[in-house]
């Protein structure tokens, strides 16, 4: 259902901002807007003569009609004397989605972009083609994402999340993002240990090999705290709430660092994306305030066919990686650029990298992770000697997983101070035979 709101635009010289109330109902006649009044016909020449370098703007909102509607929303367009330039603002709903269309004749309609709403204002700007006579703009609105309690593998408190494209499977009790995969599938790329299906975490989890698997949070360097990693982090069942179609999870302050980690999981409309924004708070003092603390992102993945690292130009490390430990992956490989390995099954191996990106390529499917390297600082500003990105590869045949992992810099955290840091996970069905070509599909790479 559509509610048109027209918006006389035909302004001499500069246009101001126009602001309109815009109804949710049934969708009614827009004729008046393509058939004006005997008065509108009858406006002066002056007025007129305007028509052609303006463009007309309409706005519209909708939402599905088998679905609770938004409330009534006030738009605003702001344009540039000439209509080169236009400013959309609506009030919104936190955890809805809006995709902003255009149309030059009320009929044909092409998306332009898709906003999701963290707040209660949306804004987005662009410049505009020029559209003949008059142009229109509408916002379709999507419902949030659906997100349900659900028994996973004998967890009673999973919260399964989907777009209706891809589905994260988000486990509280174990800390984790344990899975993400397209909706309706029942397998993804993330690594399963289900040896402790339906356990709570615990510091003494990692006692088994590979512990619950999934994605994660540690705090970084590892240096400051040895093995196992500190219980706060990952050892303790996290809180988890439930807005709008966006999942939070809070874990427990941890004693050592005093610092309670948030971790919120989004995924973007009609994408087969995952974001989760991590945030570390430090709310009392301790010792470890005198060092300085970094993100850092864990996500174990099955045994892939090949991981994947694009080394940037130039790169901080002379061969486009850093070692961490002894010896290379299996089948190590570096191809214009490209370095791509596979597991070892019988040592583990580590390296670091300066990317900003990791790709993970199986049988059936492809998984990218970003998380972005902050431009111009120093190397020393990266854990492990300057690395943002890491690939462990586990040896053995009990737990046959990799860690791609994204590091935040270092800073210090004083108490009442935050730091965070945005990972976003993309997945693909696998469409090329070689893998190499995949890789470079993924990560947009010419052959």
């Amino acid at each position: 259902m559509f509610d048109f709101a027209s918006l006389d635009l035909l302004l001499p010289t500069r246009l101001p901002a126009t602001r309109t109330r815009c109804r949710e109902e049934a969708a009614r006649d827009v004729s008046p807007v393509l058939n004006p009044s005997p008065n509108e016909r009858a406006a002066p020449k002056n007025r007129l003569r305007y028509l052609a370098a303006l463009t007309g703007l309409a706005m519209a909102l909708t939402s599905g009609s088998l679905f609770a509607q938004a409330p009534a929303p006030e738009l605003q367009v702001a344009a540039s004397s000439a209509a080169s330039n236009v400013t959309l603002r609506i009030s919104s709903r936190p955890g809805w989605f809006y995709t902003v269309q255009r149309s030059a004749d009320l009929a044909n309609w092409s998306s332009v972009t898709t906003l999701f709403a963290n707040s209660d204002v949306l804004t987005w700007s662009n410049g505009l083609a020029p559209l003949p006579m008059a142009g229109f703009f509408r916002a379709k609105v999507n419902l949030p994402n659906r997100a349900v309690t659900a028994n996973y593998n004998g967890w009673t408190n999973a919260v399964l999340l989907n777009n209706g494209l891809v589905e994260a499977v988000i486990v509280p009790n174990a800390g984790r993002v344990l899975q993400f995969r397209f909706f309706g599938s029942t397998n993804g790329p993330f690594w399963e240990n289900f040896t402790m299906s339906g356990q709570t975490a615990t510091p003494s989890s990692w006692n088994t090999e590979g512990a619950f698997g999934g994605d994660k949070a540690w705090p970084s360097p590892q240096s400051a705290w040895g093995w196992p990693p500190p219980a706060g982090f990952d050892g303790s069942p996290d809180q988890v709430a439930i807005t709008n179609g966006v999942v939070t999870l809070t874990t427990p302050v941890d004693s050592s660092y005093q610092v309670r980690a948030t971790r919120i999981v989004e995924l973007p409309f009609n994408e087969p994306v995952m974001r989760i924004t991590t945030i570390f708070h430090r709310v009392a003092a301790t010792t470890q305030m005198n060092n300085q603390l970094g993100i850092w992102i864990i996500t174990q993945a099955q045994d892939p066919v090949r991981c994947f690292v694009p080394v940037p130009s130039p790169s901080a490390f002379a061969d486009g990686y850093h070692q961490l430990g002894s010896g290379l992956p299996a089948q190590f490989q570096d191809t214009n650029g490209l370095i791509s390995f596979s597991r070892d099954p019988v040592a583990g191996h580590k390296l670091g990298f300066d990317a900003d990106s990791l790709v993970w390529v199986g049988t059936n499917l492809s998984l990218r992770i970003d998380g972005q390297r902050v431009p111009g600082l120093p190397v020393a500003s990266y854990p492990d000697g300057g690395c943002s990105t890491e690939v462990y590869t586990n040896p053995g045949t009990n737990a046959p997983y990799v860690e791609l992992e994204c590091l935040a810099p270092l800073s210090l955290l004083p108490v009442g101070a935050q730091m965070q840091f945005l990972t976003t996970y993309t997945l693909f069905h696998r469409t090329e035979s070689d893998p190499q070509a995949e890789a470079r599909k993924v990560l947009n790479l010419p052959e």
